[in-house]
Protein backbone atom coordinates (compact mmCIF):
# COMPACT_ATOMS: atom_id res chain seq x y z
CA UNK A 1 0.00 0.00 0.00
CA UNK A 2 3.12 2.53 0.55
CA UNK A 3 4.54 1.35 -2.71
CA UNK A 4 1.07 2.28 -4.39
CA UNK A 5 0.70 5.33 -2.98
CA UNK A 6 4.44 6.66 -3.63
CA UNK A 7 3.31 5.97 -6.83
CA UNK A 8 0.33 7.75 -6.98
CA UNK A 9 2.03 10.60 -5.75
CA UNK A 10 4.97 10.32 -8.82
CA UNK A 11 2.54 10.46 -10.93
CA UNK A 12 0.50 13.27 -9.77
CA UNK A 13 4.30 15.30 -9.13
CA UNK A 14 4.71 14.36 -12.91
CA UNK A 15 1.44 15.65 -14.07
CA UNK A 16 1.93 18.96 -12.40
CA UNK A 17 5.75 19.35 -13.44
CA UNK A 18 4.38 18.51 -17.00
CA UNK A 19 1.70 21.42 -17.02
CA UNK A 20 4.14 24.01 -15.92
CA UNK A 21 6.59 23.33 -18.85
CA UNK A 22 3.79 23.44 -21.52
CA UNK A 23 2.85 26.62 -20.18
CA UNK A 24 6.52 28.03 -19.90
CA UNK A 25 7.21 26.51 -23.91
CA UNK A 26 4.43 28.43 -24.89
CA UNK A 27 6.20 31.63 -23.95
CA UNK A 28 9.59 30.25 -25.32
CA UNK A 29 10.57 32.89 -27.46
CA UNK A 30 10.29 34.90 -24.57
CA UNK A 31 12.20 33.37 -22.35
CA UNK A 32 14.91 32.06 -24.73
CA UNK A 33 15.38 35.90 -24.92
CA UNK A 34 15.91 37.19 -21.23
CA UNK A 35 17.96 33.17 -21.16
CA UNK A 36 17.24 33.38 -17.43
CA UNK A 37 15.55 31.14 -14.31
CA UNK A 38 14.49 34.80 -13.33
CA UNK A 39 12.84 35.66 -16.31
CA UNK A 40 11.00 32.35 -16.86
CA UNK A 41 9.71 33.07 -13.31
CA UNK A 42 7.76 36.24 -14.21
CA UNK A 43 6.51 35.19 -17.37
CA UNK A 44 4.72 32.56 -15.43
CA UNK A 45 3.95 35.06 -12.45
CA UNK A 46 2.29 37.28 -15.46
CA UNK A 47 1.01 34.50 -16.61
CA UNK A 48 -1.32 33.35 -13.84
CA UNK A 49 -2.32 37.23 -12.47
CA UNK A 50 -5.67 38.17 -13.34
CA UNK A 51 -6.32 41.60 -14.90
CA UNK A 52 -8.02 44.37 -12.99
CA UNK A 53 -11.02 45.56 -14.81
CA UNK A 54 -11.63 48.28 -12.44
CA UNK A 55 -10.42 51.05 -15.26
CA UNK A 56 -13.53 50.44 -17.47
CA UNK A 57 -15.63 53.26 -16.69
CA UNK A 58 -19.10 52.36 -17.60
CA UNK A 59 -21.89 54.62 -19.48
CA UNK A 60 -23.08 57.59 -17.44
CA UNK A 61 -21.54 59.63 -14.62
CA UNK A 62 -18.48 58.69 -11.99
CA UNK A 63 -16.15 60.79 -9.98
CA UNK A 64 -14.58 61.99 -6.99
CA UNK A 65 -13.76 64.25 -4.11
CA UNK A 66 -10.53 64.53 -3.28
CA UNK A 67 -10.00 66.30 0.22
CA UNK A 68 -6.82 67.34 2.13
CA UNK A 69 -5.40 69.82 4.66
CA UNK A 70 -3.78 70.43 7.60
CA UNK A 71 -4.07 72.84 10.89
CA UNK A 72 -1.40 74.02 13.63
CA UNK A 73 -1.66 76.21 16.65
CA UNK A 74 0.58 76.91 18.74
CA UNK A 75 3.73 79.52 17.99
CA UNK A 76 2.56 79.23 14.55
CA UNK A 77 -1.28 79.21 13.37
CA UNK A 78 -1.24 77.14 10.02
CA UNK A 79 -4.04 76.17 8.34
CA UNK A 80 -4.22 74.13 4.67
CA UNK A 81 -7.36 72.95 2.63
CA UNK A 82 -6.90 71.38 -0.88
CA UNK A 83 -9.97 70.16 -2.36
CA UNK A 84 -10.60 68.62 -5.75
CA UNK A 85 -13.88 67.41 -7.35
CA UNK A 86 -14.22 65.40 -10.66
CA UNK A 87 -16.69 64.17 -12.88
CA UNK A 88 -16.68 61.89 -15.83
CA UNK A 89 -20.06 61.70 -18.11
CA UNK A 90 -19.72 58.74 -20.88
CA UNK A 91 -22.23 58.16 -23.52
CA UNK A 92 -20.85 56.13 -26.53
CA UNK A 93 -18.06 56.97 -28.55
CA UNK A 94 -18.18 61.19 -26.21
CA UNK A 95 -16.57 61.28 -22.83
CA UNK A 96 -16.64 64.68 -21.08
CA UNK A 97 -14.39 65.57 -18.16
CA UNK A 98 -14.80 68.08 -15.55
CA UNK A 99 -12.77 69.46 -12.82
CA UNK A 100 -12.86 72.23 -9.97
CA UNK A 101 -9.70 72.75 -7.95
CA UNK A 102 -9.53 75.15 -4.91
CA UNK A 103 -6.19 75.73 -2.59
CA UNK A 104 -6.02 78.21 -0.18
CA UNK A 105 -3.70 78.25 2.70
CA UNK A 106 -2.89 80.43 5.78
CA UNK A 107 -0.30 81.29 8.05
CA UNK A 108 -0.57 83.48 11.34
CA UNK A 109 -3.22 85.37 9.37
CA UNK A 110 -1.47 85.71 6.20
CA UNK A 111 -2.66 83.72 2.80
CA UNK A 112 0.01 82.45 1.73
CA UNK A 113 -2.25 80.27 -0.84
CA UNK A 114 -5.13 80.81 -2.63
CA UNK A 115 -6.25 79.01 -6.12
CA UNK A 116 -9.32 78.71 -8.27
CA UNK A 117 -8.86 76.41 -11.31
CA UNK A 118 -11.92 74.99 -13.39
CA UNK A 119 -11.68 72.99 -16.91
CA UNK A 120 -13.83 70.92 -19.05
CA UNK A 121 -12.89 68.39 -21.58
CA UNK A 122 -14.86 66.57 -23.88
CA UNK A 123 -13.27 63.52 -26.12
CA UNK A 124 -14.80 61.83 -29.04
CA UNK A 125 -13.90 58.49 -30.14
CA UNK A 126 -13.03 58.56 -34.05
CA UNK A 127 -11.32 55.30 -34.16
CA UNK A 128 -10.67 52.25 -31.58
CA UNK A 129 -7.80 54.08 -30.33
CA UNK A 130 -8.11 57.50 -32.14
CA UNK A 131 -10.15 60.58 -30.62
CA UNK A 132 -10.53 64.44 -31.04
CA UNK A 133 -10.48 66.77 -28.05
CA UNK A 134 -11.61 70.31 -26.93
CA UNK A 135 -10.25 71.87 -23.41
CA UNK A 136 -11.32 74.84 -21.84
CA UNK A 137 -9.89 76.04 -18.18
CA UNK A 138 -9.84 79.04 -16.36
CA UNK A 139 -6.85 79.09 -13.85
CA UNK A 140 -6.60 82.21 -10.85
CA UNK A 141 -3.65 81.48 -8.84
CA UNK A 142 -3.24 84.50 -6.67
CA UNK A 143 0.59 83.69 -6.14
CA UNK A 144 1.54 83.06 -9.68
CA UNK A 145 1.98 86.65 -10.49
CA UNK A 146 -0.99 86.28 -12.88
CA UNK A 147 -4.79 88.10 -11.71
CA UNK A 148 -6.10 84.48 -13.96
CA UNK A 149 -5.21 82.53 -17.34
CA UNK A 150 -7.90 80.98 -19.55
CA UNK A 151 -6.33 78.63 -22.22
CA UNK A 152 -8.29 76.99 -24.86
CA UNK A 153 -7.30 74.00 -27.48
CA UNK A 154 -8.18 71.42 -29.53
CA UNK A 155 -7.10 68.60 -31.69
CA UNK A 156 -6.07 64.70 -31.63
CA UNK A 157 -5.59 62.02 -29.29
CA UNK A 158 -4.07 58.83 -29.55
CA UNK A 159 -4.75 55.73 -26.91
CA UNK A 160 -0.99 54.20 -26.98
CA UNK A 161 -1.93 51.20 -24.27
CA UNK A 162 -5.77 50.62 -23.70
CA UNK A 163 -5.14 47.32 -21.40
CA UNK A 164 -8.15 46.49 -18.42
CA UNK A 165 -4.93 47.51 -16.04
CA UNK A 166 -3.40 50.15 -17.99
CA UNK A 167 -3.46 52.73 -20.30
CA UNK A 168 -1.57 55.49 -21.59
CA UNK A 169 -3.27 58.37 -23.94
CA UNK A 170 -1.24 61.53 -25.62
CA UNK A 171 -2.96 64.58 -27.16
CA UNK A 172 -2.21 67.62 -28.49
CA UNK A 173 -3.04 70.73 -30.68
CA UNK A 174 -3.45 74.19 -31.33
CA UNK A 175 -4.95 76.57 -29.19
CA UNK A 176 -5.23 80.42 -27.38
CA UNK A 177 -4.39 81.40 -24.04
CA UNK A 178 -5.35 84.98 -22.24
CA UNK A 179 -2.86 85.99 -19.64
CA UNK A 180 -3.46 89.37 -17.00
CA UNK A 181 -0.98 90.50 -14.74
CA UNK A 182 -1.47 90.74 -11.68
CA UNK A 183 0.71 93.97 -11.03
CA UNK A 184 0.07 95.78 -14.40
CA UNK A 185 -3.52 94.45 -14.91
CA UNK A 186 -1.64 94.32 -18.70
CA UNK A 187 -3.10 91.49 -20.86
CA UNK A 188 -1.45 88.98 -23.05
CA UNK A 189 -3.48 86.60 -25.88
CA UNK A 190 -1.06 84.49 -27.67
CA UNK A 191 -1.67 81.47 -29.86
CA UNK A 192 -0.49 78.19 -28.06
CA UNK A 193 0.07 74.74 -28.31
CA UNK A 194 -0.61 72.24 -25.98
CA UNK A 195 0.00 68.55 -25.42
CA UNK A 196 -0.44 66.17 -22.74
CA UNK A 197 -0.19 62.86 -21.70
CA UNK A 198 -2.10 60.66 -19.11
CA UNK A 199 -0.97 57.46 -17.28
CA UNK A 200 -3.12 54.85 -15.61
CA UNK A 201 -1.50 51.82 -13.91
CA UNK A 202 -4.21 49.17 -11.82
CA UNK A 203 -1.63 46.81 -9.89
CA UNK A 204 -4.05 45.53 -8.07
CA UNK A 205 -7.61 45.82 -7.45
CA UNK A 206 -6.98 47.76 -4.15
CA UNK A 207 -4.35 50.27 -5.51
CA UNK A 208 -3.66 52.26 -8.43
CA UNK A 209 -0.91 54.92 -10.11
CA UNK A 210 -1.36 57.66 -12.12
CA UNK A 211 0.93 60.68 -14.23
CA UNK A 212 -0.70 63.42 -16.04
CA UNK A 213 1.98 65.54 -17.77
CA UNK A 214 0.73 68.67 -19.35
CA UNK A 215 3.39 71.47 -21.64
CA UNK A 216 2.15 74.67 -23.41
CA UNK A 217 4.37 76.48 -25.64
CA UNK A 218 3.87 79.86 -27.45
CA UNK A 219 6.27 82.14 -28.70
CA UNK A 220 7.28 83.88 -24.91
CA UNK A 221 7.18 80.95 -22.51
CA UNK A 222 6.71 77.32 -21.94
CA UNK A 223 4.86 75.76 -19.13
CA UNK A 224 5.72 72.80 -17.72
CA UNK A 225 3.05 70.39 -15.26
CA UNK A 226 3.63 67.05 -13.95
CA UNK A 227 1.07 65.32 -11.47
CA UNK A 228 1.95 61.56 -10.02
CA UNK A 229 -1.06 60.10 -7.25
CA UNK A 230 -0.72 56.54 -5.45
CA UNK A 231 -4.04 55.59 -4.52
CA UNK A 232 -5.18 52.72 -2.00
CA UNK A 233 -8.88 51.73 -1.48
CA UNK A 234 -9.75 52.00 2.22
CA UNK A 235 -13.59 50.66 2.73
CA UNK A 236 -16.76 51.61 0.51
CA UNK A 237 -15.95 54.41 -1.99
CA UNK A 238 -13.25 55.81 0.56
CA UNK A 239 -9.54 55.91 -0.34
CA UNK A 240 -6.40 57.38 1.00
CA UNK A 241 -3.72 59.22 -1.92
CA UNK A 242 -0.03 59.99 -1.84
CA UNK A 243 0.48 63.63 -4.48
CA UNK A 244 3.11 65.14 -5.95
CA UNK A 245 2.85 68.12 -8.25
CA UNK A 246 5.06 70.18 -10.18
CA UNK A 247 4.71 73.53 -11.98
CA UNK A 248 7.06 75.02 -14.30
CA UNK A 249 6.64 78.01 -15.98
CA UNK A 250 10.35 79.21 -17.95
CA UNK A 251 9.08 82.84 -17.75
CA UNK A 252 7.14 83.78 -15.27
CA UNK A 253 6.33 87.39 -13.97
CA UNK A 254 8.24 89.40 -12.04
CA UNK A 255 8.98 88.73 -8.36
CA UNK A 256 7.73 85.05 -8.49
CA UNK A 257 9.63 81.93 -9.61
CA UNK A 258 10.06 79.53 -12.08
CA UNK A 259 8.90 76.25 -10.42
CA UNK A 260 5.98 75.20 -7.79
CA UNK A 261 5.58 72.43 -6.17
CA UNK A 262 3.11 70.72 -3.79
CA UNK A 263 2.72 67.11 -2.14
CA UNK A 264 -0.19 66.37 -0.22
CA UNK A 265 -2.23 63.41 1.69
CA UNK A 266 -5.52 63.49 1.17
CA UNK A 267 -8.87 61.45 1.30
CA UNK A 268 -11.11 60.51 -1.77
CA UNK A 269 -14.58 59.85 -2.16
CA UNK A 270 -15.43 58.00 -5.64
CA UNK A 271 -19.03 58.07 -6.76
Amino acid sequence: MPIEQNNQDARTMYSRISTIIDKIQVKGSLIRKSGGFLSALLIVAVGMATPSNALDQEEGISGEVNIGGSLATGNTDTTRLDSEFKARFKAGRLKDNYRLLVELAEDNGTTTAQRILGSVESRLDVQEKLFVFGFLEYDDDRFSGFKFEIEGAFGAGYKVVNDSNMRLLVQAGPGYRLSKLSVLGTAQDLFVVRGSADFEYQFSDSSSFTSTSIVTWDSSRTTLENTIALTSDLFGGLSSRLSFNVRYNSDPPALTRKTDTLSKVSLVYGF
